[in-house]
């Protein structure tokens, strides 16, 4: 979603949400899961850990954000939601932060800044 989105809001081409865009997403950047997944390997924890972003917004939210930072006048269109989609996902990290003293430290604005300059130097 967070790939199709953008390029749509680059592209001025309107921005498809699958079903009513309530349904909630948590995000978390790309360095801080990195981060969290070194932590892991180097840990003795042998079973799974939540890494993510317990942060969550609705994926109309998201899409207005993303549309707002991208400085795009894109149409949002919906579609039918595919009967499989999860309602909500958000997870919980508190094993992460209590064994491996991680949590997310990239603010989802920043994240996405750093994501839409990376797309704007690849269309250029």
């Amino acid at each position: 979603m967070v790939p199709a989105f953008i390029d749509q809001a680059l592209r001025g081409e309107p921005m498809t949400i699958f079903g009513d865009g309530s349904q909630t997403r948590s995000f978390c950047y790309v360095a801080d899961l990195v981060d969290g997944l070194y932590r892991l390997m180097l840990s003795e924890e042998r079973y799974p850990v939540n890494l993510g972003n317990p942060d969550e917004m609705t994926i109309g939210e998201f899409a207005e954000r993303i549309r707002f930072l991208a400085g795009s006048a894109s149409p949002i269109v919906y579609r039918p939601l595919p009967e499989d989609d999860p309602k909500r996902r958000r997870p919980d990290i508190s094993k992460a932060r209590r064994l491996l003293g991680w949590e997310p430290a990239c603010a989802l604005e920043d994240g996405l800044r750093l994501t839409l300059d990376s797309f704007r130097v690849a269309r250029d």
